[in-house]
């Protein structure tokens, strides 16, 4: 194996224990890797940025060794953005992610105003043969992180408009891994990915939602696997 460290980064309202399933199967190999609560989220006491360039230059500082970025939604446009900015970034795993990531504005209203997070944009986030339990799971996580931080990711992310150009200029290895019932992902997001990316490969999974990373962890990681080992 290499020596390359994988650095795991969650997505918008999230918390490092999205990656909990990846972490049971990454402490069954010797891969060195980082999950990391993104500033102001889950335990980290820092103030949520204001920006995607923001997270990335904050979680930047933090990085002195060669890493494999996986980011998962939000996560992944901080990655590029991270990448952008570093050449200790060898390659970059975008998952059920975008070089943008819009939000429609009834979406950050209804998150703003409701007392609890709106139940049509939860459900919609998962697969239609998703584990009841795992989503009486994901039902709690919700309140892992504060309202507040909640409605600034999103809004981060619909702000955030550079991603393009940022894809643009990397030349690393870029995977994209999609789940198939991923209903909050631009519909034309494979195709502008191929439009701008230099080395890109596409991967689908097939009856996952945007928390592929929950619901087909062990497919999911077969898939990260095989990217990492084309780093020996």
């Amino acid at each position: 194996m290499n020596n390359l460290k994988l650095l795991f980064i969650h997505g918008a309202g999230g918390t490092k224990s999205k990656w909990r399933k990846l972490k049971v199967e990454l402490d069954r190999t010797d891969i060195l890797y980082l999950i990391i609560d993104l500033p102001g989220h889950g335990e980290d006491p820092n103030e949520v940025p204001e920006s995607m360039e923001e997270f990335a230059a904050q979680i930047n500082e933090e990085i002195n060794s060669n890493v494999i970025i996986i980011g998962h939604s939000m996560g992944g446009l901080i990655g590029i953005e991270i990448a952008a900015r570093t050449e200790n970034v060898k390659g970059l795993v975008l998952i059920n992610s975008h070089f943008q990531l819009p939000v429609h504005p009834k979406v950050l209203e209804k998150l703003s105003s409701e007392a609890l997070f709106p139940e049509s944009f939860f459900k919609a986030s998962y697969g239609q043969a998703v584990d009841p339990a795992l989503l009486e799971e994901e039902r709690k996580e919700l309140y892992y992180n504060s309202k507040a931080t909640i409605v600034k990711d999103f809004t981060n992310c619909a702000n955030y408009k550079n991603g393009k150009s940022k894809v643009s200029q990397l030349n690393i290895p870029l995977l994209a891994i999609y789940g198939s019932e991923d209903l909050l992902i631009p519909k034309t997001a494979e195709e502008e990915l191929l439009e701008v990316a230099k080395k890109l490969a596409i991967e689908k999974i097939d009856g996952a939602g945007h928390y592929l990373i929950l619901e087909k962890s062990e497919e999911l990681f077969s898939r990260i696997l095989a990217f990492y080992e084309t780093f020996s």
